[in-house]
């Protein structure tokens, strides 16, 4: 979720683990008496070999002298403010949240590949997380809709798509896979771990989206029935923070970026005065645009508006004053700082708008397609103004529309 030219080290500009040859010189030329000369390397610890009656040691690989080196800057505070968070969520029972700062604890390790080619290895061992994940998950969706009580044809249909999309999920695990996508996902933009880990995310996210849509149709009403336990103060807060520290970790603060940097990549700048303007116009826009959608949603399709209208009332008289303006700061806060903030200047609008709609599974069709035009509405006003003029206009729009649905 980083720019293009942070994402990954540029491999031709190295020109080598030993750094760029000398202006002038062929880099397969011998080398030269004086470099000759030079005292040997000393071996790492991790290949030492007895040097009488051993066996003749295989070559050690490019990175072994890297791995005693020192860790990407910004390393130890991760994994310090990870393993507190992530625990703390895990004790309050916010598995949501832990489930964040797990996503986030990837991108920091991504990070530090990109920034540090020696620390790649500590990447490999979690970069088969997202695809296995997905896997897992997908697979155990497609049991449960082959048990559901869809009609045959339709119940034959999800599950088939929830095996394949499982079965693509492990296929992206191959390097020249993972490559393929990134390039198609982020309009030829060069691989790296950032982006790979990115695009596995994205691909997940995509693929799910149809089966747990079918999945929850029939879970929803018994969900309403007791609207309290959808939302809470402990919830929402610790929501907040984990989107809030996964977008950090997902642009390299601390490890590739300083805050201040960080906070310009993710669009987070004061408001001025003639912004204030455009959040009053967006707030607007979007309640024309809900108001017209529902006119239109109420009389072509009376079905889907009653189930949609259920869940929001059901949300809205759940919530008092205080959880409104935390809920509206939750998802105003968290949503656009990870999507329109990290993710749409490298995604583009359409499919940030796309992945944002395909999140919100718990509405009709109708209305997951309502929330893709609300993401490009948000999406443009990050582009033309910046995330906190995005922020404010999500926020606020939540709290109102929370407030007339009460």
């Amino acid at each position: 979720m980083s720019d293009e030219n942070q994402d990954g080290p540029q491999e031709a500009d190295r020109g080598g683990p030993e750094g760029p040859p000398a202006a002038g010189r062929d880099p397969e030329a011998p080398p030269s008496p004086a470099a000759s000369s030079a005292p040997p390397r000393e071996p790492h610890p991790a290949f030492e070999y007895l040097e009488s009656g051993g066996p003749t040691p295989p070559e050690a690989p490019p990175w072994a002298g890297e791995i005693a080196a020192e860790p990407p800057q910004g390393f130890y505070p991760w994994l310090a403010i990870l393993a507190v968070l992530g625990f703390g969520a895990l004790l309050v029972h916010q598995l949501e949240t832990a489930l964040l700062i797990g996503i986030a604890g990837l991108y920091v390790t991504a990070q530090g590949a990109d920034a540090h080619p020696g620390w790649r290895w500590i990447h490999a061992l979690v970069a088969w997380v997202p695809p296995v994940s997905g896997l897992l998950v997908l697979a155990a969706l497609a049991g449960v809709l082959f048990r559901s009580d869809f009609p045959p044809s339709t119940r034959l249909a999800v599950t088939v798509l929830s095996g394949l999309s499982a079965a693509f999920c492990l296929l992206s695990l191959v390097r020249p896979v993972a490559d393929a996508l990134v390039r198609l996902l982020f309009r030829g933009g060069t691989p790296s771990h950032t982006l790979r880990l990115t695009a596995h995310l994205a691909l997940f996210a995509f693929l799910l989206a149809l089966p747990t849509w079918f999945a929850l149709r029939g879970e929803l009403s018994t969900v309403l029935d007791e609207p309290e336990s959808l939302v809470s103060a402990t919830g929402l807060a610790s929501s907040l923070i984990g989107y809030v520290v996964l977008a950090l970790a997902s642009v390299g603060w601390l490890v590739r970026r300083s805050l201040g940097e960080t906070l310009a990549r993710l669009g987070l700048t004061p408001v001025r005065a003639p912004e204030w303007l455009v959040i009053a116009a967006g707030v607007v826009a979007l309640w024309l645009f809900n108001s017209g959608s529902e006119v239109l949603q109420r009389s072509a399709f009376p079905a889907l508006w009653s189930a949609d209208q259920r869940f929001t009332e059901a949300l809205a008289h759940a919530l008092g004053p205080g959880l409104m303006v935390l809920l509206g700061l939750s998802a105003g806060i968290g949503e656009e700082i990870t999507m329109r903030g990290a993710l749409q200047p490298r995604f583009g609008v359409v499919l940030t708008s796309l992945l944002f709609a395909a999140l919100h599974v718990q509405y009709s069709w109708y209305g997951i397609a309502s929330i893709f035009v609300f993401g490009l509405i948000l999406g443009v006003i990050r582009q033309r103004s910046s995330t906190s003029a995005a922020i404010l206009v999500h926020a606020l729009y939540d709290v109102l529309a929370l407030v007339a649905a009460r």
